[in-house]
């Protein structure tokens, strides 16, 4: 039996070393592939790499396929300048800040809610709410008949809220600018002045609603939160010292544009 498990052991390092071979002949050194001229990444006449950014950012959206009511979960929106986290409650929620609004950051610039009767989120079979990184919008659609589009205006303090609503029988579409009790902000940044930071004055007229704070900071400081409409009639009102708002008549299309202008960048206004 020796002899033979030595044969074997022959054939079988024969085997190995001819495999061994065969496949160093198949899978060696071979000579480099020539790049087609178009699959180059640099563009020498722009100077910059060839990326397709719209393709590649959109695998990175951030998708809800079910209404969102967490603030604390609320997707981020904004130009760079003038920015909002949004949720769903009572309609389409959203708290709006800005980069130079205050020393301090307590409450924000306020609160911004869309609403209607009957709400956008009732009476629906499909939802979903996208924040596309490249276009820089945040778009919640309900079934085909409701879309409601937000959108930063680049080089601005200026976010827009476009609506698309075909619903036969929506009766009202209001947009409120609020704020929390105002009473209870702190000094948490040392400023000179907290009682201008705990006072709102309001405006309701044809041009718009707004709310303001800090108009009388002695480092130039304060805002006001403001907003109209385009593309359908509207009424404004003031609801109470930190609620305002607008009734606006139900169309299929019209555009909500809203603001929080710091006094910082504008001297010559408070509003």
């Amino acid at each position: 039996m020796r002899p033979i498990r030595r044969s074997l052991r022959g054939v079988a390092g024969a085997a190995a070393v001819l495999l061994s071979t065969s496949l160093l002949a198949v899978v060696g050194p071979s000579a480099p592939a020539s790049a087609a001229p178009t699959d180059a990444a640099f563009n020498n006449g722009t100077g910059a790499l060839n990326v397709n950014y719209a393709g590649y950012m959109s695998k990175h959206d951030i998708v809800y396929n079910r209404p969102n009511t967490n603030p604390l979960h609320g997707l981020t929106v904004g130009n760079g300048r003038t920015g909002a986290m949004v949720w769903q409650q009572n309609g389409l929620s959203m708290q709006v800040s800005g980069v130079d609004l205050a020393q301090q950051s307590t409450y924000a610039a306020g609160i911004v809610n869309l609403f209607s009767n009957p709400q956008m989120d009732t009476g629906y079979t499909t939802y979903q709410q996208r924040l596309s990184l490249y276009d820089g919008t945040l778009t919640t659609k309900y079934d085909n008949n409701r879309t409601v589009t937000v959108m930063g205006s680049p080089n601005s303090e200026v976010m827009g809220i476009h609506v698309e609503d075909t619903r036969p029988g929506v009766s009202s579409v209001g947009l409120d600018l609020s704020l929390w009790d105002p009473n209870t902000v702190q000094n948490i940044a040392d400023v000179p002045n907290l009682q201008t930071w705990r006072t709102v004055s309001t405006f309701a007229d044809s041009a718009g609603v707004g709310l303001s704070r800090g108009q009388a900071d002695p480092n130039n400081f304060g805002y006001t939160l403001a907003a109209t409409v385009e593309g359908a009639s509207y009424t404004s009102q003031v609801v109470n010292g930190t609620r305002v708002r607008l009734n606006i008549t139900p169309t299929s299309s019209y555009t909500i544009w809203f603001t929080a202008a710091s006094r910082i960048n504008s001297p010559a206004s408070t509003r």
